[in-house]
């Protein structure tokens, strides 16, 4: 599998070797799991040694604490990681994060990573980094909120705030201002309306 995955030979395929034993007797995983997460980590994020090991062994328990296969949560995290320009270094902190904010809200992390990266954009011009918008996404999906609805309120947010000359979290900060000291929930849910679009403003003004 490791062959397979990265065409390593001689030294370097022999230090993958060992890393496969160390790993092997370290964490109870199917061998062809491990294979698999020495050879996507080496490929797609181009780190050997102490780095390799440590990262696939990070990558096996994150896969086996969310019942995934490794290969595919490799796949998943990495697109995550490059939406937001994480370092491969600080991929080990994003995975505590993707944990607790999948423990905290139930959201699958397939759901998570997916919805991060077809967001990324929007998520970014609200100000917020790869793990705030972790903790936001799986919040939205706990909370019951049609999180597609959001989305697309914020696009049309994003698009209403640049008509007026504003930054999106001057116009959200605004709105929330304008909500609280609405005479009514009528007014309030016109207020959101009127920034995030009938789709998403009704659900956005209870929130």
């Amino acid at each position: 599998t490791i062959i397979k995955k990265t065409g390593a030979s001689g030294d370097t395929l022999e230090g993958m070797e060992e890393i496969f034993d160390r790993i092997a007797s370290t964490i109870p995983a199917d061998f062809d799991q491990i294979g698999s997460a020495i050879g996507e980590v080496n490929t797609r994020f181009g780190v050997v040694g102490d780095e390799l090991e440590s990262l696939s062994l990070s990558f096996l328990k994150f896969s086996q604490l969310n019942d995934t296969d490794v290969s595919s949560a490799i796949d998943s995290v990495q697109k995550a990681m490059a939406t937001f320009g994480i370092a491969t270094e600080d991929a080990g902190l994003f995975l505590d994060t993707l944990n607790k904010v999948g423990q905290d809200t139930g959201i699958s992390m397939s759901t998570l990573t997916s919805s991060i990266v077809s967001n990324g954009s929007y998520l970014k011009e609200l100000g917020l980094n790869a793990a705030s918008s972790a903790t936001f996404l799986g919040k939205l999906e706990n909370s019951g909120i049609d999180t597609s609805a959001v989305m697309t309120g914020l696009k049309t947010a994003i698009k209403n705030a640049s008509a007026e000359g504003k930054p999106l979290n001057q116009a959200l900060i605004e709105l929330e201002d304008s909500i609280k000291n609405a005479g009514s929930s009528t007014e309030a849910t016109q207020k959101a309306i009127e920034l995030f679009g009938s789709r998403a403003g009704v659900q956005l003004a209870t929130a």
